[in-house]
């Protein structure tokens, strides 16, 4: 699976990289690359983090590696959002998006990918990582659901189609 995650949205989502970002901006972003890299060692998915570089970044697009996650500094003058957007058609059939911009979460949805909130993903990057240092398998930490009476409805295909690919991230 392909996961583009919206790097300031998910570092803002998390909050010991938001303490962090007050008083050290580049450890927080190193702090959130070791966690996603550990979380793409423990799941084996591809990740893209992409960064603002529109206020003070370099004219061109910048591409790195760190700690085996990918990532894309936007340029001078460009938004995070224009690159998700052109990268959203890339992982239509066989990734998700991770951003809480409404407007390119909408964009994203059109072209077909899915897309998550960086709290849920927050949420679940914790619970993996946590799986990880307690040794067990976070499928085991997940959130019980209690079984109760009512109509059984079941989800239309989209909504299938949706939760079987959230359910692999």
């Amino acid at each position: 699976m392909r996961i583009v995650i919206d790097g300031y949205n998910l570092l803002k989502a998390l909050p010991e990289c938001r303490a962090l970002e007050v008083l050290d901006p580049d450890g927080a972003r190193d702090h959130l690359l070791d966690q996603l890299g550990r979380y793409r060692w423990l799941r084996g998915h591809h990740i893209t983090v992409v960064f603002d570089g529109w206020c003070g970044g370099q004219p061109v697009q910048r591409h790195a590696r760190s700690h085996g996650v990918q990532v894309i500094y936007s340029k001078r003058g460009e938004q995070a959002d224009a690159v998700i957007r052109r990268l959203a058609p890339q992982v239509a059939h066989q990734g998700v998006v991770v951003t809480s911009d409404r407007a390119v979460v909408s964009e994203v949805q059109r072209s077909g990918a899915e897309a998550i909130s960086s709290a849920a993903f927050g949420e679940r990057l914790a619970r993996a990582l946590l799986a990880l240092e307690e040794g067990m398998d976070d499928e085991s930490m997940g959130d019980v659901k209690p079984k109760g009476k009512g109509a059984a409805r079941r989800p239309s295909r989209a909504e299938r189609q949706r939760e079987r690919k959230l359910r692999n991230l």
